[in-house]
């Protein structure tokens, strides 16, 4: 203990009085005072205006000491029949004394009610009830999402449901949440699948064309998503967030390819394997075998077993 109380920084006590309630408490957290307790008092002041507090201003103390406030309240009392007012030879009143009693007890319940309508403005809305107030929407929301877009998400969700599912609405909640404006084409796919060609009809069918190896690609149901930034320079969280954000936005029946910039002049995206037209294994990349020639009549070559002619 006496260790404990020796590391204890000693700070000084911020005159409060005449200040609204909110302001005394934070200055007196930032202080290093967090055990605060405030109690009520009888009198004409404006509501919640500090009128005493315990230690006195300028007072030096210990970091974490209690720190007692009296703020002006008019009480439970105001509202009963006069004869309830009445004080005895001392000037104490036991039904004043209980009024303030129960207002201590219910006071968040009273705050509450008072201020109840911050809880349906996204603006001031405490930040643990977001989350409740965007499912009266039904509009969903991320836990990792900064906390001013989701404010202003949820404000206007009922204007965002026009353009949910569109071109639109992904390019908004693409460029609100990286910053990024992205490029959309839409009845495009950047790969063709596996296709065999062939001249005609008689030389069999043509994989891709007549017929599908990899699962059918409608385009009227695909769009391509282009972010002007490369993918070197994007984090892996970004990548995923910019996933959910499409998964959630685009509609249930397409696909979407999500592409990055590129600098000019690096490798074509080209398809996978074509044969016909042009032949290459992965992207851009074309394997070539060198044959060996064989030997003219009556050249001489060395190998392992010697000198032949």
């Amino acid at each position: 203990m006496v260790t404990e109380a020796i590391n204890r920084r000693v700070v000084r006590v911020h005159d409060v009085a005449g200040k609204p309630l909110v302001k005394a408490q934070i200055l007196l957290e930032d202080a290093g005072l967090k055990r605060i307790v405030t109690l009520y008092r009888e009198s004409y002041e404006d509501r919640d205006t500090v009128l005493e507090q315990r230690p006195a201003r300028g007072q030096m103390v210990y970091e974490g000491t209690e720190v007692t406030i009296w703020v002006a309240r008019r009480g439970y009392l105001e509202n009963l029949p006069a004869i309830y007012r009445r004080s005895d030879a001392v000037g104490r009143n036991l039904v004043r004394e209980l009024c303030f009693l129960f207002e201590h007890m219910f006071d968040s319940v009273e705050v509450n009610l008072t201020d109840g309508w911050r809880f349906y403005d996204p603006h001031v809305a405490p930040p643990e009830f977001l989350q409740w107030l965007s499912h009266w929407t039904a509009f969903s929301v991320d836990l990792d999402w900064p906390e001013a877009q989701k404010r202003a998400l949820v404000k206007r969700a009922v204007d965002l449901y026009r353009i949910r599912g569109t071109k639109r609405g992904l390019t908004l909640f693409l460029k609100l949440f990286t910053g990024h404006e992205p490029d959309i084409a839409e009845n495009t796919w950047p790969f063709k699948g596996f296709r065999v060609e062939g001249e005609g009809a008689e030389q069999g069918a043509r994989v891709g064309l007549d017929s599908v190896v990899l699962p059918p690609v409608e385009l009227a149901h695909c769009f391509v998503v282009t972010m002007p930034v490369k993918y070197e320079n994007v984090t892996p969280e970004l990548v995923i967030r910019i996933h959910q954000i499409i998964q959630l936005e685009k509609p249930a029946h397409t696909n979407y390819y999500l592409k990055f910039a590129e600098e000019e002049g690096d490798v074509e995206l080209r398809e996978f394997f074509a044969i016909g037209l042009r032949s290459g294994i992965g992207i851009g990349a074309e394997v070539v075998q060198t044959v060996e020639e064989a030997d003219p009549p009556g050249a001489t070559r060395n190998d392992t077993t010697g000198d032949k002619k």
